[in-house]
């Protein structure tokens, strides 16, 4: 079990696209699969599923070739990062997301604009 999951998700994505695999399985959590489904809506992902697997669990991802350049993560355990709305992150000039928890749930900055709220930023993804 690792102390930031998130922090592991985008290890494991970037670690599978440097070496061209483009299935991924990781221990599942609600905040993934939000983040997952994020990704599947703007695009990044084929698509993931969810398997019921003794003791957690399973969440595969289906990625895409050549669709995820680079992520980053923001905000850590150790140093949060909040936006408002009017100080909300623009990626590569409006090229890539960031994906942010808000009271609305897990929300892309197109959609938290959108819906008019800010929150923590977790990732960049380009």
């Amino acid at each position: 079990m690792t102390n930031d999951p998130i922090g592991d998700m985008i290890t494991r994505i970037r670690n599978s696209l440097t070496r061209g695999v483009l299935h991924l399985e990781l221990p599942s959590s609600n905040i993934l699969e939000d983040i997952a489904d994020v990704l599947l809506k703007e695009g990044y992902i084929d698509k993931f599923e969810t398997r019921d697997e003794y003791p957690q669990k399973i969440l595969v991802l289906h990625l895409k070739k050549d669709a995820i350049r680079g992520l980053g993560r923001i905000s850590k355990p150790s140093r949060r990062v909040y936006t408002n709305l009017k100080n909300m992150p623009r990626v590569k000039e409006g090229l890539g997301i960031a994906i942010l928890s808000t009271s609305k749930g897990v929300l892309s900055d197109r959609m938290a604009r959108k819906e008019k709220v800010g929150g923590e930023v977790l990732v960049h993804v380009w």
